[in-house]
């Protein structure tokens, strides 16, 4: 197959994705509207219904220009996705603000920006498919990979063996040949056994930043939710004000912010991640200095009882701890950096979406000598 039917067959297959990640975000976005509008929800109520409109249909339109700006193959407009895809977590700020000022709908709120954070993971897969997709390479960098899917085939390849020795001397050829030969049936089986114990393989970058991913947002729905249930433990000696709960949700909003940065540079296996995730843990020791003075200016009050305070900081304690339990391996060196990881992921194709290439006939001598 030449050039020109390679370059057309892989546009015909990104401008096919193109449109169907298009109707992919008109469905997603017609779905969050239904599920808001449930009965038991009662979005109408917060009167963010027609901001959710207003929003989406602007969102629509401006997926809609850059789909039709990647059809046109040009490398630069790629990066155009991953600004409008920050412009799609700027979202997140809409129900943040919205919640701030209305507890009382903190489901629907929650409920929105959970939909936001499904919407988010997929646009991210599809932000991938134009940088890693073997058909949009070609399309947008005009570069053909082949890769050698099945290494195994190679007749050359010589799988490797763990071989147990013993010392020299350790073995005595018994003199009964009964016994010889159940000495050597035992240690056929001891170094089956050897052979059958699974190696461990070393925890990578990108398995550690899923576990952060969904640690970070995880903490962003469960500690808001576990405060507004039990706000009985958080409330202020009148019974009548609690600030535990949107200042838990603060502090979550922060973090998942501020942590979404490791999260790219683990799944993408980037050097210098290690000082990035410092000064992500620099910044959040900043941050909490600063809403240390909060809680000092909440407790001077005289409002709140000290188990108040001393329940926000454990729960913060926890939140903290658990971030650190999943980088721990990174900073200690127990996780492996996997540089291949970002050429591997992705949407792979099948066997049958590869170029029909014909390969050249590979010269042999051996075959002219027997001709002549």
């Amino acid at each position: 197959m030449d050039d020109r039917k390679i370059y057309r067959k892989a546009r015909n297959h990104v401008v096919w994705h193109l449109i169907f990640y298009f109707l992919l975000v008109c469905v997603f976005v017609i779905g969050t509207d239904l599920v808001l509008n449930l009965d038991f929800l009662k979005f109408a109520e917060t009167g963010q219904h027609q901001t959710f409109i207003l929003v989406s249909l602007i969102e629509i339109f401006l997926w809609l220009l850059l789909f039709l700006g990647l059809s046109t193959g040009q490398k630069w407009v790629r990066w155009l996705y991953w600004v409008m895809y920050l412009l799609e977590v700027a979202s997140f700020w809409i129900p943040v603000r919205a919640m701030m000022n209305d507890w009382t709908h903190i489901f629907v709120y929650l409920t929105w920006m959970f939909c936001l954070f499904i919407k988010l993971a997929i646009l991210m897969q599809t932000g991938l498919y134009f940088h890693q997709n073997r058909w949009a390479r070609v399309y947008y960098d005009h570069v053909l990979e082949v890769y050698d899917d099945d290494p195994l085939d190679d007749a050359r390849a010589v799988p490797a063996r763990t071989i147990a020795r013993t010392p020299a001397g350790a073995y005595v050829q018994p003199a009964n040949p009964a016994e010889a030969a159940q000495v050597r049936q035992t240690a056929a089986v001891q170094h089956q056994s050897m052979d059958a114990i699974p190696e461990e393989k070393p925890l990578t970058w990108p398995q550690v930043s899923v576990r952060l991913g969904i640690c970070i947002y995880g903490e962003l729905v469960v500690f808001p939710i576990f405060v507004q249930m039990f706000q009985g433990w958080f409330s202020s000696l009148d019974m009548r004000s609690v600030f535990a709960t949107r200042d838990m949700f603060l502090l979550c909003i922060f973090t998942a912010f501020i942590w979404t940065i490791p999260v790219f540079f683990l799944y993408y296996s980037q050097k210098g991640t290690r000082r990035v995730i410092y000064g992500v843990i620099a910044a959040e020791a900043l941050f909490s200095a600063w809403f240390a003075t909060r809680l000092m200016a909440y407790h001077d009050t005289g409002l709140y009882p000290d188990r108040v305070f001393i329940l926000f900081i454990l729960l913060d304690i926890i939140r903290y701890g658990l971030i650190g339990a999943v980088i721990s391996p990174v900073l200690m060196g127990k996780a492996k950096r996997d540089p291949h990881h970002r050429q591997d992921m992705g949407l792979r194709l099948d066997q049958a979406d590869l170029p029909d290439l014909e390969p050249e006939d590979d010269y042999d001598e051996d075959e002219d000598e027997y001709e002549e």
